[in-house]
């Protein structure tokens, strides 16, 4: 985050909001741009439409099983819909950024990427699981085992 961002974001009162905009797009397909406010936010010369969407993290259950991480969104636009029915097709990704209204140019926080799977459409909603965009980039595993921090393992 900014600076200004973490200042405005630490007072007790603000006139400054805060955006999530989310790019949706599928492989040889034109983007949507949502952002979830009452009204439209240019950022970056690219208009973003409103329409409310949320990202509902994963749960984890008792057995230690987690689920995915799925993003839904407010099924307002039939571009959504067409465009998460390609998932069975084609590769369609998110990307989410957060904005302050003051400033919409400027990125707070993100960009984070996200593959879309799984669609599932109502007349209500359209909603998909997001797996990270960059998974095959990180390393496995994410922690080193040294006999000095987990002698257990060494024994």
């Amino acid at each position: 985050m900014t600076q200004d961002g973490r200042r405005e974001a630490q007072k007790e009162e603000s006139a400054a909001a805060f955006f999530c905009l989310l790019t949706v797009q599928a492989e040889g397909e034109s983007p949507v741009r949502l952002v979830d406010n009452t009204q439209a936010v240019v950022s970056s010369g690219q208009e973003y439409a409103p329409c409310a969407f949320k990202c509902v993290l994963p749960s984890q259950g008792e057995s230690g099983s987690q689920s995915p991480c799925r993003l839904t969104i407010d099924n307002t636009d039939r571009r959504i819909s067409e465009i998460l029915a390609l998932t069975t097709d084609r590769r369609v990704t998110a990307e989410i950024k957060i904005v302050a209204s003051a400033s919409p140019d400027e990125t707070e926080d993100g960009p984070y990427k996200f593959i879309l799977r799984n669609a599932q459409i109502t007349a209500d909603s359209v909603s998909a699981e997001l797996y990270d965009f960059y998974l095959a980039d990180r390393n496995f595993p994410g922690i080193q085992y040294l006999p000095a921090e987990f002698p257990g393992l060494f024994a």
